[in-house]
């Protein structure tokens, strides 16, 4: 299989995007053996030096004309020159899956890329823009779950919430290993994302150096787009008890030994929650106020505020109180590990190659809320292409078709649901003793070896109180059924001509002991 990633990182926007990218990439090179290519833009050399580290492939695209004129920190990005530049540089061997973590990438740029990759998949926090993407991740604990509905087609996939989070490798097993009892804060794990351009870590380090707080022992950690890495550095070594940490491999080590931790939001809050490692957040960027405002109510974490509303004092009186109440540490840690268990890589990894289990799938009668979802499938360019009349489907002309359907009694709908959401949709007309089936799989679930369970489970589903038969006609060019109705068990019974094509016909006949 050939991945790509479309990301990017800034001093402006961190280094969140690329190293929760990489994280999936890891898994999925090592594990899967799959083919990575990551494309960026020239706003950090030293994460595309990482990128080369571990063996990718990189292609690393032109900063816009507009952020050379007014400064690297812009972060600028023309949509159309830029999936243009995307496609010039992936061109060549079909793309299994293009991922984008990028938030100016919209729809626009997606609809561009859609001829040459298979499938697409977004990475977002924002919920600020439309995608056509086939998978959707977000992996905050947001609890309104609709907040995508209206920004993406009725069948995309939606993983949402942060059992799905992208953590690295080694968090898996620092989440396992036995934590003791936190009964007194010794020491303070420091972490304000990848660039801190706000400087919060120098805050926090000026705090920690008041004689009272001097005996705490330090893990100071700064990423390589840190622009105050000097001040950070004279600061740690000011402190006999701190040691500083430049763009780390060994995060979790480093989280799973603390007590209490301050840093940011973002991923590595969630980094921080899968190691059980109790956390004062102050947020860095206004995306994740929401995230870390809906975790303080709940109990994960204790908020401070943004970065413009927080001061020292402010640190210095939450880190003070924490120390003084050791037991309220004890449950946040206990409760934060139950909300993020550290497989969500594992988890979209599993999704991205293997698609879903067969036999996880179930059957839901349609309803009047399948009305969009079903024009959305009919409308697929594969499935007119396959039907037996290929003209494109008026969403009017649709709602009058499903409101009849759904009321005939000699129409059974039915969809074929996952932990994923809708897979494929089967349809039986009926007339006597036969049914006539029709079925249609979500562009995102085929070429997974799905269409035998999906028939099979719809046919079982079929309350018939004596034998009967079912029939399928399928059009000569389409060979992906045909196949699928044979290892069901039905048999070809005839070849006419149907709406100047040629059609066959397979029937499969059904005992009462058959059914299982």
């Amino acid at each position: 299989m050939r991945i790509v990633f479309r990301t990017t990182a800034s001093k402006k926007i961190g280094s969140g995007h690329i190293m929760r990218c990489l994280a999936l990439a890891d898994l999925l090179c090592i594990e899967e053996g799959v083919i990575i290519e990551f494309v960026t833009q020239k706003y950090s050399e030293s994460l595309d030096d990482i990128i080369k580290k571990k063996g990718f492939i990189l292609h690393s695209l032109p900063i816009p004309t507009r952020s050379k004129l007014e400064g690297l920190e812009n972060y600028a990005l023309d949509q159309d020159q830029d999936a243009n530049d995307t496609i010039k540089a992936i061109i060549g061997k079909k793309i299994d899956w293009l991922i984008i973590d990028h938030y100016l990438i919209d729809y626009k740029w997606e609809e561009k890329l859609r001829p040459h990759s298979r499938n697409i998949m977004v990475i977002d926090d924002l919920a600020n823009r439309r995608h056509n993407c086939d998978l959707l991740l977000d992996q905050n604990y947001i609890n309104d779950q609709k907040r995508y509905d209206d920004l993406v087609s009725p069948d995309t996939i939606k993983l949402l919430g942060p059992r799905y989070a992208l953590l690295r490798k080694d968090f898996f097993g620092f989440r396992n290993k036995i934590m003791q009892n936190i009964k007194k804060v010794k020491k303070v794990f420091i972490f304000f994302g990848g660039a801190d351009s706000d400087n919060l870590t120098s805050s926090v380090l000026k705090v920690l150096s008041k004689k009272n707080l001097r005996y705490l022992n330090l893990d100071v950690v700064i990423g390589s787009l840190n622009p105050h890495i000097e001040e950070v550095r004279l600061l740690v070594a000011e402190h006999s008890n701190a040691k500083l940490h430049i763009q780390v491999d060994n995060i979790a080590a480093l989280m799973s030994k603390a007590d209490i931790s301050l840093g940011a939001g973002g991923t590595a809050n969630l980094e921080r929650m899968s190691v059980g490692l109790p956390s004062i957040v102050v947020t860095i960027a206004e995306n994740q106020v929401a995230f870390a405002s809906e975790l303080n109510k709940d109990g994960y974490i204790k908020f401070l505020g943004g970065v413009n509303q927080v001061n020292e004092k402010i640190i210095k009186d939450a880190l003070q109180h924490a120390i003084l109440n050791p037991q309220q540490l004890d449950f946040q840690s206990k409760k934060c590990k139950t909300l993020v268990d550290g497989y969500g890589v594992q988890r979209v990894s599993e999704l991205l190659i293997h698609s879903i289990d067969a036999q996880t799938l179930f059957v839901r009668e349609a309803n009047n809320g399948d009305c969009q979802l079903y024009w959305h499938w009919a409308n697929d360019p594969l499935v007119r292409e396959n039907a037996f009349q290929q003209e494109q489907i008026a969403l009017e002309d649709h709602q009058i078709w499903f409101k009849k359907q759904l009321n005939y009694r000699d129409v059974i709908m039915m969809v074929i649901e996952s932990e994923f959401g809708p897979v494929a949709q089967v349809r039986f007309d009926r007339a006597n003793s036969n049914f006539t089936v029709n079925y249609s799989i979500a562009r995102q679930f085929r070429g997974f070896g799905l269409g035998k369970a999906i028939i099979s489970k719809a046919i079982n589903c079929l309350r018939e109180p004596k034998s009967f038969t079912v029939i399928a006609e399928v059009k000569e060019s389409n060979i992906s059924s045909q196949k699928i109705f044979e290892k069901v068990g039905f048999n070809e019974v005839a070849k006419s001509l149907k709406y100047n094509q040629q059609v066959y016909t397979y029937q499969l006949q059904i005992s009462l002991n058959k059914l299982h």
